[in-house]
């Protein structure tokens, strides 16, 4: 399976198939992606295989433990990384270039839902994390 950011100038490979996936509805990643949350499938950090452009990818720190990868160029959010989970990174599903290989699972941080975006699906729905 694989992905690229906006401008193309990222381009990834995943050697495996996602584990999870949910769509997050954190303010953080509401300012992020621009929008009422973002999705994202979580993957193991060694299968992901940078094509081109893995020096073109930006890391901002959007809090103590979080780190948030994006392209330089285009300002595409690419994943999501928490310390916590060395392991693991969570690539945004938008950005794929094909269907992945999982649907989200469930939504988090509902609490934090935009008053105008409606949750009309039957995921299970965490006021936090889940």
């Amino acid at each position: 399976m694989k992905g690229s950011c906006l401008c193309g100038a990222v381009a990834f490979e995943l050697a495996s198939p996602f584990i999870s996936a949910n769509i997050c509805h954190c303010r953080q990643c509401q300012k992020s992606h621009g929008g009422g949350g973002a999705a994202y499938g979580s993957c193991m950090k060694q299968d992901v295989v940078w094509l081109t452009g893995k020096k073109r990818i930006r890391r901002y720190a959007s809090s103590e433990r979080v780190r948030r990868g994006f392209c330089k160029d285009c300002g595409c959010s690419v994943y999501y990384y928490n310390k916590d989970f060395p392991n693991h990174i969570d690539i945004a599903l938008g950005i794929l270039d094909s269907d992945p290989n999982i649907a989200p699972e469930k939504h988090i941080y509902v609490a934090e839902k935009s008053c105008w975006y409606s949750l009309n699906d039957d995921l299970p729905k965490f006021e936090y994390d889940g």
